[in-house]
């Protein structure tokens, strides 16, 4: 290319260079808070998967369990159990993801209880206590087991959590935005 060329090449680019302007909006984009809670429920998730792997206490060569770990990994174990009993109680509108990163039963003007059986309404109210409480464990202990977390951080990773949640929830399910406000979860959403 000859000098004159790679001039003009120049001129043109230094004036066309501000007339084009690219705006990125990079929506997956995970924040890094996101990306440590979800790197500790990986981390508790395999865990949960080493512990339930060794037949016998103590035939093991892994270090021992702290309170916490074991705490939080009994309360993803219940969470495990619980699933398919908490999916159906918020596909049957009963119970919804609140903003806070809890469930939460509905309330009367969304939900289904009235015309619920007794069985799932004491079920919806039992597993509300249960989930939360093991929430509530598995987030101290995402707390604890990051350096970069403290307790002042712990309404951050509640919020954290209840965006995941959001996000996992199914079509027609309740759940709150941000403001707090009940909403279902859209079809188009997914």
């Amino acid at each position: 290319m000859m000098a004159w060329q790679r001039l003009v090449l120049l001129v043109v680019a230094t004036f066309a260079a501000p007339a084009c302007t690219f705006k990125f909006d990079l929506t997956s984009q995970r924040t890094a808070l996101e990306n440590q809670v979800m790197g500790s429920y990986k981390e508790l998730e395999d865990d949960l998967v080493l512990v339930s792997s060794v037949r016998a206490e103590g035939k093991s060569a892994a270090a021992p369990l702290s309170e916490g770990q074991k705490k939080a990994l009994l309360a993803r174990q219940n969470q495990d159990f619980n699933r398919d009993d908490v999916d159906e109680l918020k596909t049957k509108e009963l119970i919804g993801e609140t903003s806070g990163g809890v469930i939460a039963l509905l309330p009367p003007s969304l939900s289904q209880a009235a015309k619920a059986n007794g069985r799932d309404a004491q079920l919806a109210k039992t597993l509300v206590d249960e989930e939360n409480r093991d929430r509530a464990l598995i987030w101290q202990r995402i707390i604890d087991s990051n350096e970069n977390l403290s307790a002042k951080d712990l309404p951050d990773v509640r919020r954290t959590y209840a965006k995941m949640q959001r996000e996992a929830a199914s079509a027609g399910q309740w759940v709150q935005n941000d403001s707090g406000q009940w909403q279902r979860k859209d079809v188009s959403t997914q």
